[in-house]
């Protein structure tokens, strides 16, 4: 079972993709609100985090930096960001990085499964392997 950490501020779409995922009943999901919330899962989670889903826009703070973060604390970490803004002008304002995959929202649960499934079977990033963090 593949451990995924949902980190978004809007508490409606949290709790609506924590419990759409839940119910497919293959993933173990946590979820935090905010940076600080998002580090507690990493720090006390026991086993790997496959993947984080991350809004770009979490308060004041740019998801992606709470990603780069997250990224020391959990070496298996792949990434998913999610926005109401169109990637392009995301990639543009340098709130994401150019191979960031990012997904808009609003976005029905099989597109959010269809990513998640595409992400996953990529092989583990390579900071998680020793290489340089990227």
């Amino acid at each position: 079972m593949k451990t995924i950490l949902l980190l978004e501020d809007n508490p409606v779409v949290r709790e609506s993709v924590v419990a759409f995922l839940l119910c497919k009943g293959e993933y173990f999901v946590l979820e935090a609100g905010d940076r600080a919330e998002a580090v507690e899962r990493c720090q006390r989670q026991s086993g790997d985090i496959d993947l984080l889903i991350a809004d770009v826009i979490v308060g004041v703070q740019s998801g992606r930096d709470i990603a780069n973060e997250l990224m020391t604390l959990c070496p298996a970490l792949r990434l998913l960001f999610i926005s109401g803004y169109p990637p392009e002008r995301l990639v543009a304002n340098g709130k994401l990085q150019s191979g960031d995959v990012c997904l808009q929202k609003p976005f029905t649960p099989n597109e959010l499964l269809q990513r998640i499934a595409e992400i996953l079977n990529q092989p583990v990033p390579r900071w998680a392997s020793g290489g340089e963090n990227g």
